[in-house]
């Protein structure tokens, strides 16, 4: 037996995201060490988007990268590796592992508030 869910509906909750290679296999274009090839953007802008998306093509074409498409992950930004590991330790500390995830932090505020509603 499957469950499908009807009526799904993506809910953006900011405009900035991470512009991607995404080969026909399904991988994200990288170098050796796993470093994403990126534009880090907002997407508000068609005209932006579009000139990201095709300079983005064109350096997959000209790194080798196998045919793919671009795709933006929404909410999505580069860290450092030691940015990384503060997340890991905020994660195990029972901590929203990235300071700046915004939905992440409306979402406990608005538990907090029924919790505190609550008694």
């Amino acid at each position: 037996m499957s469950l499908k869910t009807t009526n799904r509906e993506f809910i953006k909750e900011v405009p900035w995201g991470m512009l991607v290679w995404e080969c026909e296999s399904g991988e994200f274009a990288a170098d050796q060490d796993g470093s994403l090839m990126y534009v880090f953007l907002d997407d508000r802008n068609p005209k932006r988007l579009e000139a990201s998306t095709k300079a983005l093509s064109e350096a997959a074409k000209a790194y080798g990268f196998p045919p793919g498409k671009a795709k933006f992950l929404s909410g999505r930004r580069p860290i450092s590796d030691e940015e990384l590991e503060n997340q890991l330790s905020r994660a195990d500390a029972g901590l929203i592992p990235d300071p700046l995830d915004i939905a992440a932090i409306n979402h406990e505020a608005k538990a907090l508030k029924m919790q505190n509603a609550r008694g």
